[in-house]
């Protein structure tokens, strides 16, 4: 089973005094770079016509961006050639051809064939997936001189050479092999048996390929592994040690291939499959808005001496000395360690950890799922006066009355609404098959994701009530251990793209210090971090002294082509459109 764990916001990284977003008239230099063929672009077709289908074609991005060297941008020709632009101080210049896709005639025939993808995955290797069935490994060399690329593997991945978008690919290292992980996504039509297991019409196919090496020059697929979504996902990312695979959909993925190894489906508990009752708890706990009491009892003959306790802000260990853990792991909220006690009374011990706020935890160690949790009366009550809040003998009430804020949080737009399925943040094991980490996200919407560091996965941004927060999920991580950390925050993000109806692309800058909205054709919208002002301003209505303000920035583009890619670096912007490339200077 999946531990299920919580996005823990980090309240240091929260701004609830933020005033909104001022309008700058300030220029932003624009650069442009006209193409000398087109985009190799490709529409959906008669036969597809899913929603499944309209997500995987909507979210390509045509922009590719060097991780290990940010002057450099690429995207695909219509003559599949994988173009190389130089950005610099004077602006941006296509400098050659890095490399061509095989076969361009004969894959475009192809019957449902998708986009073309490229994806980085170390300094001299780099991978395209050429959307009509076939994956090609380039070896790049230095990417800043003009030399050709050179296709070292070439091959049809999936059975019958099924065309598929290339997601995410990782290269790693195992003993002394190399690994490249290749997250292959396309869309099947249910058949009879399908439609009954997973009550959809289409489903969202993860092919995951690995291929491995000795030598980085001979290559050869390795395994295949495949899972099944009824919904299409958001977000889709390797592990950077190519062990896990994290996915953020609408509805749960399964795993339903592995050419190694059987996939088994997770089998009830025992002791439900038995008929026996659930297992006696280990100990009990309850809690109120200040502390966490937790009870537990002891073989008889234990002392206080035979006792051991270590805690920390966020972590316990609790226990019997040479014997038994009775709690050791992350606290699911910070606790004062200096208000924090237990004692002993015969084979009873009494443990007592003071909140450092008032929040309700759903476990006192993360994961740990031994105890039973019996509902204090106070806490009983204080619930109820907080769910009152929320009814009204009113017919529409104003929860805003008396307060100053730059946004309604009663003007919510169809695209607030939560989805009525429960969305959820998966971290599937590559071996075993489990989701080892699992978080509920179906009441914060998926704004956009982005790479923040190229030895990461690609972080993911959330909405939390009007705000826009940033998880990073990390490389490696224990079974106790958080799978994602809080480590950026977009004031009021959430909110605004709610507003953007004509939005196609939303990304943020590696250093998270501005996102940006790009609209279908014409118009991008810069929202930058609240930065200091030379000269501090007054608050005409409430007379708060305001030293940082966040601004708003509108770059508007000369073309009017559709904008079909988007990336950013801490100081560019690169616009791609159907003829021009754009690059916008963001900071010096």
């Amino acid at each position: 089973m999946a531990d299920k764990v919580e996005l823990r916001v980090r309240r240091e990284l929260l701004d609830p005094n933020f005033d909104g977003y001022k309008l700058s008239l300030d220029p932003l230099p624009t650069y442009t770079c006209k193409l000398d063929n087109g985009i190799a672009f490709t529409s959906l077709s008669e036969d597809q016509y899913s929603y499944h289908h309209a997500k995987l074609f909507g979210v390509h991005n045509h922009l590719y961006l060097d991780p290990w060297n940010t002057d450099y941008i690429y995207f695909i020709d219509s003559g599949w050639s994988i173009v190389q632009a130089l950005s610099t101080g004077a602006g941006v210049t296509i400098t050659s051809n890095a490399g061509i896709i095989p076969d361009l005639n004969r894959q475009n025939s192809v019957n449902g064939r998708l986009n073309a993808s490229l994806c980085f995955v170390s300094e001299d290797m780099a991978v395209v997936g050429d959307g009509a069935g076939k994956l090609h490994l380039y070896f790049t060399g230095a990417r800043n001189c003009s030399q050709l690329w050179k296709i070292v593997f070439s091959n049809d991945p999936l059975e019958n050479s099924t065309p598929f978008l290339l997601v995410d690919a990782v290269l790693h290292t195992v003993d002394s092999a190399y690994k490249l992980e290749c997250l292959c996504v396309h869309v099947v039509e249910c058949d009879a048996e399908q439609k009954d297991k997973y009550r959809a019409t289409h489903l969202t196919v993860m092919e995951w390929i690995t291929i491995s090496s000795g030598d980085k020059i001979t290559w050869v697929q390795e395994r295949s592994r495949r899972l099944y979504g009824r919904r299409p996902f958001d977000y889709a990312a390797f592990s950077k040690d190519g062990s896990a695979l994290i996915v953020g959909a609408e509805a749960d993925f399964v795993f339903e291939y592995d050419s190694l190894k059987p996939v088994r489906e997770e089998e009830p508990m025992e002791a439900e499959t038995n008929g026996q009752e659930k297992p006696e708890p280990e100990y009990t706990w309850s809690q109120n808005s200040e502390e966490v009491t937790a009870l537990f009892t002891l073989p008889s003959g234990l002392t206080k001496a035979d006792v051991y306790f270590i805690l920390s802000h966020d972590f316990i260990d609790f226990g019997i000395k040479n014997g038994n853990h009775l709690l050791k792991g992350q606290l699911f909220g910070d606790i004062d360690v200096e208000g924090s006690t237990w004692k002993i009374q015969d084979q009873r011990v009494e443990l007592t950890l003071s909140k450092c706020e008032e929040q309700v935890w759903s476990h006192i160690v993360v994961g740990d799922n031994r105890g039973e949790m019996t509902m204090d009366p106070a806490m009983i009550a204080q619930i109820h006066e907080r769910l009152a809040g929320l009814t009204s003998d009113q017919l529409n009430p104003d929860p805003e009355e008396g307060k100053e804020k730059p946004y309604n949080s009663q003007q919510l737009e169809e695209c607030d609404v939560f989805p009525e399925e429960s969305s959820s943040l998966m971290r599937f094991d590559g071996d075993t098959h489990k989701i080892t980490h699992q978080t509920n996200t179906g009441s914060h919407q998926f704004l956009f994701s982005a790479s923040l560091d190229k030895d990461k996965s690609s972080a993911l941004c959330l909405r939390h009530d009007v705000d826009g927060i940033m998880w990073q999920p990390e490389n490696q991580c224990k079974e106790t251990e958080l799978p994602w950390q809080h480590v950026a925050t977009f004031n009021a993000f959430g909110y605004v793209q709610a507003s953007k109806q004509n939005r196609k692309f939303t990304l943020c800058a590696p250093d998270c210090s501005f996102a940006v909205i790009c609209d279908i054709w014409r118009h991008a919208y810069v929202y930058r971090q609240p930065a200091p002002i030379a000269t501090p301003v007054r608050n005409r209505k409430d007379g708060r002294q305001i030293s940082h303000v966040a601004k708003q920035q509108v770059v508007s583009l000369e073309c009017t082509d559709h904008i079909v890619g988007i990336k950013a670096t801490s100081q560019k912007l690169y616009i791609l459109t159907e003829s021009v490339l754009h690059a916008v200077q963001i900071s010096s």
